[in-house]
């Protein structure tokens, strides 16, 4: 789906492959290349292996392809597009990330881990946080400059396949309109 990609990130073909898949909300424009500029700044070696995102799921079975494509597609069409608000950035886990409110996005997380359960991995099962990271925090004390708040509409779902050098584009899914 042209325009819900981020620049330089074209989606592949989609086929099944054993490489896990991740389920991302799509940022809108305006806000994916504020988030990219910064990712390039503060961040060169993660911004060359993914784009600014904000993950729903990380460990997705990519065998499981054709099913979870096909519950995202009827999701999406049946679903408006979430809202979320990022907050400032924080420091977790060895990085600097923008937190992302969005009580939206967890139900829509909250629906998909119930249709897929026994497709997910340990760290999926968990709780999620939903956050947009923003810089490694390796030998950095002060915090990266915050993105906008928002409020911010996501345009879709990106499923993704993970590579060891950079993720690979599949499938977008646009929400209903």
């Amino acid at each position: 789906m042209a325009g819900l990609w981020p620049a330089g990130w074209e989606a592949a073909r989609a086929e099944p492959m054993a490489a896990p898949l991740i389920l991302t909300l799509a940022l809108p424009p305006a806000l994916q290349r504020a988030a990219d500029e910064r990712r390039a700044i503060d961040a060169p070696e993660a911004a060359r292996h993914a784009p600014a995102h904000i993950s729903l799921f990380r460990h997705l079975p990519g065998p499981s392809l054709d099913t979870l494509a096909n519950d995202l597609r009827a999701l999406a069409r049946a679903t408006p597009a979430p809202s979320f608000k990022l907050g400032s950035p924080l420091r977790r886990e060895g990085m600097w990330m923008a937190p992302a409110q969005s009580p939206d996005a967890d139900r829509l997380r909250e629906t998909l881990a119930s249709l897929w359960h026994g497709l997910l991995a340990p760290g999926d099962k968990a709780p999620p946080r939903l956050h947009l990271s923003l810089a490694r925090a390796t030998g950095r004390t002060a915090a990266p400059h915050a993105l906008p708040a928002g409020p911010w509409r996501s345009p879709a779902l990106l499923l993704w396949r993970h590579g060891a050098a950079r993720w690979s584009p599949l499938v977008a899914f646009a929400f209903h309109r």
